[in-house]
């Protein structure tokens, strides 16, 4: 197996353990979560959060208005938020909620120390 490289918070991440890792990786749509920490792509980067970096993780909803001809519809989209050092990063997005629920239950299984949800 390559090794191959991650945006860490910290820098670019080269390690065995951590492309191990994200092979063996639970996927929730375009996220995925592994034993050491959550994946997922932004641009052209992979880019990978350490569970003993991250303080809390919760679900930010979005909800959007959408007019058409013959009334209103409402929508919503959720988003996996994992907060490091103080600074909040998009994982995802998703209009599935038990998508976006799951994944969040995979990172308190896998990280007991990181707080799920918002004070």
């Amino acid at each position: 197996m390559a090794e191959k490289k991650f945006a860490g918070v910290k820098g670019t991440v080269e390690n065995e353990a951590v492309s191990a890792d994200f092979e063996a990786a639970q996927s929730f749509d375009k996220i995925y979560v592994g034993r050491l920490g959550v994946y997922y792509r932004d641009g052209f980067k992979t880019r990978y959060i350490a569970f003993e970096e991250m303080e809390r993780a919760f679900l930010r909803v979005q909800e959007v208005r959408g007019r058409m001809c013959c009334g209103q519809a409402f929508f919503a989209y959720f988003r996996l938020i994992l907060v490091c050092g103080g600074r909040e990063y998009d994982a995802g997005m998703s209009e599935n909620e038990q998508l976006m629920r799951a994944a969040l239950d995979a990172v308190a299984k896998n990280a007991p120390r990181v707080a799920i949800g918002v004070d």
